[in-house]
């Protein structure tokens, strides 16, 4: 059976645009899983590879039913082609599921059709009681985490969600997860250098966090900003909104208490926004892993949103920042062993605040 990524036939996790008859996965940790009985099953997949570096092409996993480790992970090598998903000597009931493993700022995934032995689709995976929604910039991609320090470039190859504490609080927690996350990215400016001293504010998260999917929009379709699609909150309300940003704003305000007040009101604003979107939504606000310098800033921040917000539940949490013995990604980012320890203390606050 060929059918579309669709409602009817799969379940859609996280933002995806869905044009033309195609589903593009850009965002990290998107995800259309289907279930089926046979034994086999294949995606017919598109991306505009020639506008990328052969290190900043798209990567897939395939997840079989609860399976922890994937199936398989390729990468999406071509501009088009079919990608076997499952493959059996035997029919099997089972459930297939394809994530995108590397985040928006690199080539998308667009699945044109899916296609099965079997005559007729299983009814789709059912969806998880609870739902969270996590915001943030590469350390929420898994971005560089099985990477080195040794890297001079950053490898597509070497992200994986599933190993940043973003997909792993979501599992631990057994929930439904949505995330706007983009490497570099913050509230108020995007990462600077240390010889730059203006902020970089063309691509910034509460301007994407408006979006299905700006950065498909703009790179895959050329569209103008006006034709980008506005993304439909009410589709996907969390339980919980994580809030992991203010990494790359350091670098600009680096301890200043201008730039730190700059950095806040940015912040509180954004924090009216999610609230605004997502009234009955409690909300977590974390930094610290790779640079603490704003966690003080954001903690003012959260206090003043529960001064105007007082039925609101809001939190800050301070991570817990890297440590040399358990190792550094791509650009000093966290490993596996510093994601699984952040993981555990958001897991533990956000059991905490809800009652889970």
């Amino acid at each position: 059976m060929k059918f579309e990524a669709v409602s009817e036939y799969t379940k859609i996790a996280g933002r995806t645009l869905f044009r033309d008859g195609v589903r593009f996965l850009g965002y990290s940790g998107t995800s259309v899983s289907f279930r089926f009985c046979g034994k086999k099953a294949a995606a017919h997949i598109i991306s505009d590879i020639e506008h990328y570096e052969t290190f900043q092409r798209a990567w897939a996993a395939v997840f079989i039913d609860d399976g922890k480790e994937p199936y398989k992970r390729f990468e999406i090598s071509s501009a088009e082609a079919d990608y076997i998903l499952f493959e059996s000597d035997a029919p099997k009931e089972v459930t297939v599921t394809l994530m995108k493993y590397t985040e928006p700022e690199y080539a998308p995934l667009g699945v044109v059709w899916l296609e099965t032995d079997s005559e007729a689709l299983l009814p789709p995976p059912e969806r998880k009681q609870r739902k969270i929604q996590i915001v943030g910039d590469s350390i929420t991609c898994g971005y560089g985490v099985e990477g080195s320090l040794e890297e001079l470039v950053h490898r597509t190859c070497t992200e994986n969600p599933r190993k940043s504490y973003s997909l792993l609080t979501a599992a631990e927690l057994d929930a439904e997860v949505e995330i706007v996350a983009w490497n570099g990215k913050g509230v108020i400016t995007e990462y600077i250098g240390d010889d730059r001293e203006t902020v970089e504010d063309g691509w910034l998260v509460p301007m994407l966090y408006e979006y299905t999917d700006a950065g498909c929009e703009r790179d895959y379709f050329h569209a103008p900003e006006s034709d980008w699609e506005k993304w439909d909150h009410n589709s996907f309300e969390p339980d919980l909104v994580l809030v992991n940003l203010g990494t790359n704003d350091a670098s600009y305000t680096r301890e200043i208490p201008e730039r730190n007040e700059e950095f806040r009101k940015g912040y509180f604003s954004f924090l009216k926004r999610i609230h605004m979107l997502h009234p009955a939504s409690a909300i977590l606000c974390m930094a610290g892993t790779m640079d603490g310098r704003l966690c003080e800033t954001i903690d003012i921040a959260v206090k003043e949103f529960l001064e105007g917000f007082p039925g609101v539940r809001a939190a800050c949490l301070s991570l817990p920042p890297q440590k040399e013995e358990e190792g550094f990604g791509t650009f000093w980012h966290p490993t596996e062993v510093t994601q699984r320890r952040t993981a555990e203390v958001v897991v533990a606050k956000a059991r905490e605040m809800m009652g889970w």
